[in-house]
C-alpha cells in the first residue's frame, strides 16, 4: 500500500474521532440548553460524516485507477453505486495525495490538503 494512503487514512481518521469525541461530550456541556446541544451534536456528526465519506471515496478512485475489478470495489464499498462516493472532491483530493494534475484548472481545497498530507510522509 503506497504511504500516502495510509497517511490519507490516519488524517482523517484522526479528524473523524476528534468530531466523535466531541460530539460525545457535547451532553454534559449542553444539558441544561437542549436546542444549543442539537445545533452543535449533529455539526459535529456530520462533519465526521464528511470526512469518512472523502476518505472512502479517495480510496476507491485509487482503486478505480488501478484498474481493480469494478464488481469487486461495489463489494468492498458494499453498495451497488461506487459514484455514491467516488465524487468530484474524492477525485481532487486523490489528484493531490498522488501529485497528478487535477482535471479542473482551479485547484480545489482537497488537492491542497492531499498534497499536504503526500508531503508529510516524505
Amino acid at each position: 500500500m503506497p504511504p500516502e494512503l495510509l497517511a490519507l487514512v490516519t488524517y482523517h481518521c484522526r479528524h473523524i474521532c476528534a468530531y466523535l469525541a466531541r460530539a460525545q461530550s457535547l451532553g454534559t456541556l449542553h444539558e441544561d440548553r437542549k436546542s444549543e446541544w442539537q445545533r452543535l451534536v449533529l455539526y459535529a456528526l456530520t462533519d465526521a460524516l464528511a470526512h469518512n465519506h472523502l476518505v472512502v471515496g479517495t480510496i476507491a478512485a485509487y482503486l478505480q485507477r488501478q484498474d481493480l475489478d469494478a464488481d469487486l470495489l461495489r463489494r468492498y464499498l458494499q453498495s451497488p453505486h461506487p459514484d455514491r462516493y467516488v465524487t468530484r472532491q474524492a477525485v481532487d483530493h486523490l489528484d493531490g495525495l498522488t501529485g497528478a494534475v487535477p482535471e479542473r484548472s482551479a485547484e480545489s481545497t482537497w488537492v491542497a490538503v492531499g498534497r499536504r498530507i503526500a508531503r508529510d510522509t516524505h
